[in-house]
């Protein structure tokens, strides 16, 4: 009558509609991008779609839950990831004999084992870590140049060739 179109509960009922698809749809995008991301970036990306699920109130219940409890394990699996990586980089460095630096990779992936242990890593890949992290212990370090007690120098002459030509 006054030319403001429309406006009643049923597009009311619309708009909310649209506005929590829209919420969700941006949370979905968020999680998208958890899904090859690095440990660091995933546990901002799941504590910002924690956030987002905490001050959205139009999201439903259902849908929260099963959104976080995806971020947490893609969070878990890039974790994993990096453990995995550092634990490879280890036992390579342990093999060439530089202690040192085998010793930082060795402590950074203990970082995100442990990390992924809080997240809910399955206890295949507990058991499987903490065995190469053993492993990385006890290798290298061992090889010593020159002659030691244990192997000492041969001094012995060697023996001519008497072979018939």
């Amino acid at each position: 009558m006054f030319g403001f179109g429309k406006r009643g509960p049923a597009s009311d009922a619309d708009a909310r509609k649209q506005a929590i698809e829209r919420a969700k749809e941006a949370c979905l995008k968020e999680l998208r991008d958890m899904h090859e991301a690095t440990p660091d970036a995933a546990e901002r990306l799941h504590k910002r779609l924690k956030d987002r699920c905490g001050s959205d109130k139009s999201l439903p219940f259902d849908f929260k839950r099963a959104l976080l409890e995806k971020a947490r394990t893609y969070e878990c699996n890039a974790n994993m990831r990096e453990t995995d990586r550092l634990l490879h980089e280890a036992n390579r460095l342990a093999a060439e004999e530089h202690m040192t630096e085998r010793a930082k990779k060795l402590g950074a992936a203990r970082r995100h084992f442990s990390k992924a242990c809080t997240l809910g890593a399955d206890e295949d890949f507990r058991k499987a870590a903490q065995r190469a992290m053993e492993t990385i212990m006890l290798t290298g370090g061992v090889h010593h140049k020159g002659p030691t007690k244990a192997k000492p120098a041969d001094f012995a002459p060697k023996t001519p060739n008497r072979a018939k030509a």
